[in-house]
């Protein structure tokens, strides 16, 4: 009789996703004369909403992935979900910081502990959704587990990003886009990788 809606799962994430999106550019103010000074911290805020864009969309991607196969929430799925939207929603916070002290030490790593705790309850849901399906007799494929991995990793980098806010803040969203980078390289090349036909001998 009662359930646990993944439509209304997928409904609360994809609007809070929207939200997020949208208002991180509200931070951006336009420069109040043609000098070089607010051309220059116009440019540097507009460098720090396309990176926070990017994190925020990668992991709208991911989750809308992760959700796919899915055809009955858990409870444990959507509490961790929701978890995963309060960080989620933390990330203007966190651009808004960098933008105003932009990159002092205090900015950058509390912008690394946000996406710590996303990739954290992210890598939670990847192997909820994984224990899921083995429990429905679903087979987790390669892909799956591929996802999985990379959730994980996700995370281990994101505990690099966290050393760099600490000792070296100036350099941080440097890192963070080589990771992004990365995260897409690796997984395009896995993807390619397993879908060579093997000889078998």
């Amino acid at each position: 009789m009662f359930h646990y809606s993944k439509s209304r799962l997928v409904g609360i994430s994809d609007g809070i996703f929207v939200v997020v999106l949208t208002i991180m550019v509200l931070d951006i103010k336009s420069p109040i004369s043609e000098s070089v000074g607010p051309l220059t911290e116009l440019f540097k805020h507009l460098v720090i909403y396309f990176i926070s864009f990017a994190i925020v969309s990668q992991y709208w991607v991911y989750h809308q992935e992760l959700l796919s196969g899915v055809k009955q929430a858990t409870p444990m799925l959507t509490i961790t979900n929701i978890y995963y939207l309060c960080f989620i929603s933390l990330t203007p916070f966190a651009t808004s910081w960098l933008n105003d002290s932009f990159l002092s030490r205090d900015s950058a790593i509390a912008y690394s502990v946000v996406i710590i705790l996303v990739n954290f309850t992210q890598s939670l849901m990847f192997r909820e959704v994984a224990n899921l399906a083995e429990k429905n007799g679903t087979e987790v494929t390669t892909h799956d587990r591929e996802e999985i991995r990379s959730a994980q990793v996700m995370l281990g980098v994101s505990i690099i990003y966290l050393g760099f806010a600490y000792f070296l803040p100036k350099y941080l969203l440097i890192v963070i886009i080589m990771g992004l980078l990365l995260r897409t390289t690796v997984t395009q090349i896995a993807r390619l990788i397993n879908r060579v036909p093997r000889i078998h001998h």
